[in-house]
């Protein structure tokens, strides 16, 4: 709301004495003013919040007052994606810090949102948090939820596969989305121009292979037309049958880690446990691995400003264990870097022995 101050022009006659102007625009009683300062006041504490959904549809709310609770917005993300309260657990809302290093952070539900950041609307993500080891257990509503998440790290280069696996997915997806070819409907370019951006060629940073957009597009095509008279579920359910397959299915990643012989590390942080690998020289991507640590054997972890430490128990025997330590070398965000790495780690355990209660 922009206020107006309007000056009048005093006019001053001789012989007579200026009257205080009276025009309702202009003159505010005491009790007046106060209502005004008090509308003033409670516009300025309405939060509005931005989320980008799964399907890449925007969801915007406004909260009435000043202090929200991510769990608050939570809630309302869920209602609109129409998650059932029994599979909130695996998911949440991300979104990158303005006074932080850029990287992507998971919201903390049971923290209020900082009003002191500076982005306003509040942008978020809702994502996927946590994989199941087997998403085709889940139901229909959730697995094309858990694909279109799995379409976009794809499409984004998170993880790498040959062309061929790529066109699989995709095949399976257009099926699912756009139900049987129909050469009417369905011209040249229909992928791109029905799909947006879940349709995404492979590129040199998601796949190894080398082809024109056209002749992928040729590819995904023929195996679009193969699965006529499939559903939508059962469409969903074969891709999802490919993807659970893939080395980094589930894996969140993280980046910038040195181990104690000074290599750089990426950590692969899933809900089997946490694989350490050397970085590729292109695209940062898992190379060769370095060490995997399964949950079981993962006694405690904990994080000292750029540092990152787990105790690993060697074999079965939890008396018998070995420290490992890593750093970041984000500059001034290293801390910022190991705190994620720490929290990602810690919602995949805490999944892990709900499912698994027995260590050994």
């Amino acid at each position: 709301m922009f206020v107006e101050e309007i000056s009048h022009r005093r006019e001053i006659k001789k012989g007579t004495r200026r009257q205080p102007h009276t025009s309702s625009l202009t003159s505010f009683t005491t009790k007046d003013h106060n209502m005004s300062l008090k509308f003033l006041r409670s516009t300025s504490n309405v939060l509005e919040c931005q989320v980008v959904l799964l399907d890449n549809s925007q969801f915007s709310t406004t909260f009435d007052k000043k202090t929200v609770q991510g769990r608050d917005l939570f809630d309302r993300v869920c209602e609109k994606a129409q998650v059932l309260p029994c599979y909130e657990q695996f998911f949440d809302l991300q979104y990158i810090g303005d006074r932080e290093d850029g990287d992507v952070a998971w919201l903390n539900l049971d923290k209020e949102i900082r009003s002191s950041r500076k982005t306003k609307p509040f942008l978020y993500q809702f994502a996927v948090k946590v994989f199941l080891q087997d998403p085709i257990k889940l139901e229909k509503d959730m697995q094309i939820l858990i694909l279109r998440q799995l379409k976009t790290l794809i499409n984004r280069g998170k993880f790498s596969l040959p062309v061929n696996k790529h066109a699989l997915i995709d095949g399976f997806y257009v099926q699912a989305m756009l139900g049987d070819f129909n050469a009417k409907r369905h011209k040249p370019g229909y992928l791109e121009d029905l799909l947006g951006l879940f349709f995404c060629p492979p590129t040199g940073i998601n796949s190894d292979g080398n082809i024109s957009e056209e002749d992928y597009e040729v590819m995904v095509k023929d195996l679009h037309k193969s699965h006529r008279g499939m559903t939508r579920e059962e469409a969903v359910s074969a891709a999802l049958g490919i993807c659970k397959e893939l080395e980094n299915y589930g894996a969140w990643m993280h980046y910038g880690g040195i181990d104690s012989n000074g290599v750089e590390v990426v950590f692969c942080v899933s809900i089997h446990g946490i694989r350490v690998c050397q970085l590729k020289n292109k695209f940062p991507e898992a190379g060769a691995l370095c060490h995997n640590f399964h949950w079981r054997n993962i006694i405690s972890m904990f994080c000292d400003n750029a540092k990152f430490y787990m105790c690993v128990a060697e074999g079965r025997d939890e008396e018998n264990t070995t420290c490992r330590s890593f750093r970041f070398h984000k500059g001034l965000y290293g801390h910022k870097a190991s705190q994620r790495l720490l929290k990602d780690a810690e919602n995949h355990q805490k999944f892990f022995f709900e499912d698994n209660p027995e260590r050994a």
